[in-house]
């Protein structure tokens, strides 16, 4: 085994690290796409594999490490919003998980190269999918609202993948390149993989944040906690995130009040005091203003992702 520092942390590969193929994926069905929902646990080995892996992080924290043939490793917190990509042959590992969840969008090579060239167009598709330089990562992070729509585009993902008629690539292929122009396509924010440019501080603040999102936020008291003035704290993180503490703190009640409503049997009421509204009417007008549909309507069409 080979021993890497990055950081100041020190991570262990093995000289053959595991290897896994599309073939592994297959299931009773050719579907060109495997969409998975997966639980990482506290530690993942370094592995690699022949297909192309889009992942999504939807819940908790961990390093996502990144191995090069040059010996060079790259690693960084990676939390909810984070998106990166595994090329075939690529080496990667997880560390320091903590309720760590992805969504893994799993794409046949042949059927990727046959998408619309069109993408190339796309600001950020050449360095993540193309152009990726021998010992450079990338991430790109979503904002909660930009999260929400990308994580509707992974259901329709997942239906399209049981189609059971001649239609199903096609389908697949309209969804999935609409998540790709979606995500890719020029307004996610985009961060190197380099724990030199991103302050630590705010990342483990918006960490908390993303953790307890219906408690009171206190400007004042998170500035402190992260070293920062509350002027100071406020201009880094809207230079990183794109909006202020405020407003991302009203995007991840919101996303929570989103996902309570899944539960069906939820009085609104009770879903606004979980989320940290006094005021359900105020949660109603929010809520339609930053996804464009009422609460009990969402509840009606909600989907989940399939495990």
């Amino acid at each position: 085994m080979t021993i890497f520092a990055s950081g100041g942390n020190v991570y262990t590969m093995y000289k053959d690290p595991p290897h896994f193929s599309w073939d592994m994926l297959s299931s009773a069905d050719d579907a060109p796409v495997k969409l998975r929902d997966t639980i990482q646990g506290e530690n993942a080995l370094a592995h690699s594999h022949d297909f192309i892996e889009i992942a999504m992080v939807h819940h908790g924290k961990g390093t996502h490490i990144n191995y090069f043939t040059n010996g060079k490793v790259i690693a960084n917190t990676i939390i909810k919003g984070d998106v990166f990509v595994i090329m075939p042959g690529e080496k990667h590992g997880y560390a320091n998980c903590r309720g760590f969840g992805v969504y893994n969008i799993c794409i046949r090579q042949d059927f990727f190269r046959s998408l619309d060239m069109e993408l190339c167009n796309l600001k950020h598709f050449s360095s993540f999918f193309i152009s990726r330089a021998a010992d450079s990562a990338k991430q790109l992070h979503l904002l909660p609202e930009a999260f929400f729509a990308a994580s509707a585009k992974l259901r329709r993902l997942s239906q399209a993948c049981r189609i059971t008629d001649c239609s199903r690539n096609l389908a697949i292929r309209l969804v999935l390149t609409d998540y790709i122009y979606s995500v890719f396509g020029g307004e996610s924010l985009s961060w190197e993989l380099d724990g030199s440019i991103i302050n630590q501080a705010l990342f483990q603040s918006i960490i908390q944040l993303e953790a307890n999102p219906e408690k009171h936020f206190d400007l004042n008291a998170v500035s402190r906690q992260a070293g920062m003035s509350s002027s100071s704290y406020s201009h880094k993180f809207k230079q990183t995130t794109g909006v202020s503490p405020g407003d991302y703190c009203l995007f991840l009640k919101l996303d929570k009040a989103r996902k309570l409503l899944e539960n069906k049997h939820l009085p609104l009421g009770e879903v606004a005091l979980l989320c940290g509204f006094t005021d359900s009417n105020y949660m109603i007008r929010a809520f339609k203003k930053r996804f464009g549909i009422t609460p009990g309507k969402y509840r009606g069409n909600c989907h989940r992702i399939d495990k």
